[in-house]
């Protein structure tokens, strides 16, 4: 008997706080539980205009212009105090007392909190600014650590410094070492003593993971509530790590340019599109780590100052819309003070800002050169749609399916920059837009929004997370039609599609796509109400994986599979030299990227074997390999069998391997419990097993449908319908299942699960 298995891919009025419902499903959990930043944070920054010289009086200016200005009663209600409000000396930072850096008194003649409490008494927030380390001077002193025994020369490691932007000489803390977390904890105090409510820590690599526990640890010990923001250019693999520890993290390097003519290139213009369109890609890449309590920080928004901060109206209006989609925090970089008015009506336009607001962070569902397409639904079944040229030249029409969307049928559209209703709009949308312009709009399905397959009457139930194997090249495989008229079952998974020796899919390597029995056969089913997935790749055989020498390539191979059966699922059974190749895994995730952008909708599952306890290494490779690309692969699936030893209670220790593919797939894309399980499943095999004395029985099936049902994961099949039979005079494994039963006595329990 051989196991041939396949990688499966299936996959108005003011708005703030209170008022927008927040949109959590098919989003990570909270990322942290400080209880902050249930919505993106909005208000100013003083890095892009102030920049190097921070004082009293400019940020009190700043805090005035955005009450003046009533920029504070659409929520703008941050003023952050970015870098350089420290004193340095020849060795990096003056230190306080206890090795805390000083404040520059000819900047702030009061110190801090003067400052917050003015703010404060604005109905503001604060926001102040740190880096990790200890600072180089505190060394020197070693200054006591407050409330310790300890000195900074007991917590420093002198042999590396940290990154730091002003004085520089900042040496890494050993968190190894005590009085190092409580070293930290005595700054968090003094920062909460001033009146801090949103603190942004600066220069933070992968190296400072714990630098960032400790922050998180010592803030939520001052009992101030504090926003705690991460900066900049963080790396997407660590992605899972920082939604647990703070509410915001830079996703790229700054927005501004650098370009001024002022001293470090400071002053006008502040920015220029190709730091504002190079978001796009990042904020694609990062989307599925957003939401409620943890956000995606594309940095300041340049946007109250005209022309002259180096992006035209239409540039700007795209910025924000950006933002706003990418649900990434508001924090203004322009100088208040001189507010330009078409600026002002952009800021202030209640209808672009709920959209930020609403706690979802929209998917790129078009990406074709200059032309992009963004959308999200919202909490009442309404959908927000931006459509962008970012090119710099030519107008370009930019078009998107309702289908792509997330409905069909007609919508009700208003455009949300200007206000006006559209009306109903049938099938598609299309702007001509000129080069950087963008256009937002809300669409309301005319009838309650349903999943294309619904729509199209497909079942729900069992539906595609059951899905059983069925292979058609051999082992006197049942008529689909016949099994679905015994079962009830409504989808398959039809394996399997190899290479032709290159980079081109054939079902078993030599069979066509079309024009065959197996075309036949899926028009059948279809034509019974059914539909199917199709598996690529398996234990034997070519893999295309392989046989295709790039993910592009890669990607091609499988599009002419999902455009040959206009598939809706495509499932990749990752198995043997294929599964032993790190390249060739690479490959198939970026391939499968790929696919999933250009296939709206496309439902992605990966198949792969297992140990009792989860994935081994490789399969922990695999899923952060994919977690890691921004693969938002739709289920994780293993293969729990072929354990050995002549198991036979193999329902316990699927469970049990299932548990531990949870744990990494949470752990590696930071879901929830309940989201992990969305995105997992299992693929077991009835009956004698390929291991000698090993069996999966019936009530193994039924310990396996009560776990799908308890969890509601994303799949529960097997392998295979050819083999949901007992043997005859023969003993062919792979079209009898060697144990002793009726014909789909397995299919009959798994068909019972609706998901």
């Amino acid at each position: 008997m051989t196991r041939i298995r396949a990688l499966v891919v299936a996959v108005a009025g003011l708005l703030i706080a209170a008022a927008i419902p927040l949109l959590t499903a098919g989003h990570p959990a909270v990322a942290s539980d400080n209880g902050q930043s249930v919505r993106p944070a909005m208000g100013w920054s003083s890095w892009s205009f102030v920049r190097r010289q921070p004082t009293e009086a400019k940020i009190k200016a700043q805090a005035d212009a955005l009450v003046a200005s009533g920029l504070k009663d659409h929520g703008f209600v941050h003023v952050n105090l970015d870098d350089f409000w420290q004193k340095c000396d020849d060795n990096g930072f003056t230190v306080d007392s206890y090795g805390r850096w000083a404040v520059d008194t000819a900047k702030f003649p009061g110190g801090i909190k003067p400052l917050a409490d003015y703010i404060h008494s604005k109905g503001l927030k604060f926001g102040f600014y740190v880096t990790p380390g200890i600072a180089k001077n505190a060394v020197i002193r070693n200054t006591p650590i407050e409330g310790t025994p300890y000195h900074a020369k007991d917590i420093a490691d002198t042999s590396k410094t940290e990154k730091n932007y002003n004085c520089k000489n900042m040496y890494y803390i050993d968190y190894g070492k005590p009085g190092a977390q409580e070293f930290v904890s005595s700054w968090a105090r003094q920062f909460a003593s001033w009146g801090v409510d949103y603190l942004k820590i600066d220069g933070v690599g992968s190296q400072d993971v714990a630098d960032v526990q400790a922050w998180d640890k010592a803030l939520r010990a001052t009992g101030r509530p504090i926003n705690f923001a991460l900066s900049n250019n963080l790396a997407l693999s660590d992605a899972p790590t920082w939604r647990t520890l703070a509410n915001s993290w830079r996703t790229q390097g700054d927005v501004e340019c650098y370009c001024g003519p002022d001293p470090n290139g400071s002053g006008y213009p502040l920015t220029d599109w190709s730091h504002v369109s190079a978001r796009f890609n990042t904020a694609a890449s990062w989307q599925p780590y957003a939401g409620p309590g943890g956000w995606n920080d594309l940095d300041s928004l340049e946007i109250g100052n005209g022309d002259q901060v180096g992006l035209t109206a239409d540039q700007r209006r795209s910025h924000f819309t950006l933002w706003a989609m990418a649900a990434s925090p508001l924090l203004l970089g322009t100088d208040l003070t001189r507010l330009d008015p078409v600026d002002k009506a952009m800021l202030t336009n209640d209808r672009l800002i709920g959209v930020d607001q609403d706690g979802v962070a929209a998917a790129r569902i078009v990406n074709s050169g200059g032309r992009q397409v963004w959308s999200k639904k919202e909490s009442d079944g309404q959908y927000v749609v931006a459509l962008f040229n970012t090119s710099t030249s030519g107008s370009a029409t930019v078009s998107v399916k309702w289908s792509q969307v997330g409905f069909t049928g007609s919508g009700d559209v208003t455009d949300l920059w200007s206000g006006s209703h559209k009306g109903l709009i049938a099938d598609s949308y299309s702007a001509t837009l000129r080069p950087g312009e963008t256009r937002l709009i809300r669409v309301k399905p005319t009838a309650p929004a349903r999943p294309a397959a619904v729509a199209a009457g497909l079942a729900a139930s069992p539906g595609m997370a059951v899905a059983p194997y069925e292979y058609l090249g051999w082992g006197s495989p049942p008529d689909p039609t016949s099994v679905m008229a015994a079962t009830g079952v409504k989808w398959f998974t039809l394996a399997f599609v190899l290479s032709d020796g290159t980079c081109n899919p054939k079902w078993d390597g030599n069979r066509p796509l079309t024009g065959g029995t197996d075309q036949s056969k899926i028009n059948a089913i279809r034509a019974a109400g059914g539909d199917v997935m199709v598996s690529v790749g398996g234990w034997s055989g070519a893999k295309l994986g392989e046989k295709c020498s790039s993910a592009s390539a890669l990607a091609a191979a499988y599009q002419k599979l999902i455009t040959a059966y206009k598939l809706r699922a495509i499932d990749i059974d990752i198995e043997n030299t294929e599964w032993s190749n790190a390249a060739v895994r690479q490959r198939v995730v970026d391939a499968l990227k790929t696919v999933k952008a250009g296939n709206p909708g496309l439902k992605t599952v990966i198949t792969f074997g297992t140990t009792t306890d989860g994935p081994d290494a490789t399969g922990v490779d695999m899923i952060k390999r994919a977690a890691n690309s921004g693969l938002a692969n739709d289920v994780w699936c293993i293969m729990p069998f072929d354990f050995g030893g002549g198991t036979t209670n193999m329902g316990t220790l699927t469970t049990q391997a299932m548990e531990g593919l949870k744990s990494r797939v949470k752990s590696a894309y930071g879901y929830s419990d309940t989201t992990a399980y969305a995105h997992i499943g299992l693929s077991s095999m009835n009956g004698r097993t390929d291991d000698s004395g090993e069996r999966v029985r019936t009530a193994d099936f039924k310990t396996m449908l009560a776990y799908a049902r308890q969890h509601h994961i994303g799949r529960l099949t097997y392998w295979a319908v050819n083999r949901d039979r007992a043997c005859g005079t023969g003993t062919d494994g792979d079209s009898c299942s060697g144990v002793t039963q009726q014909p789909y006595d397995y299919l009959k329990v798994f068909t019972q699960y609706t998901g």
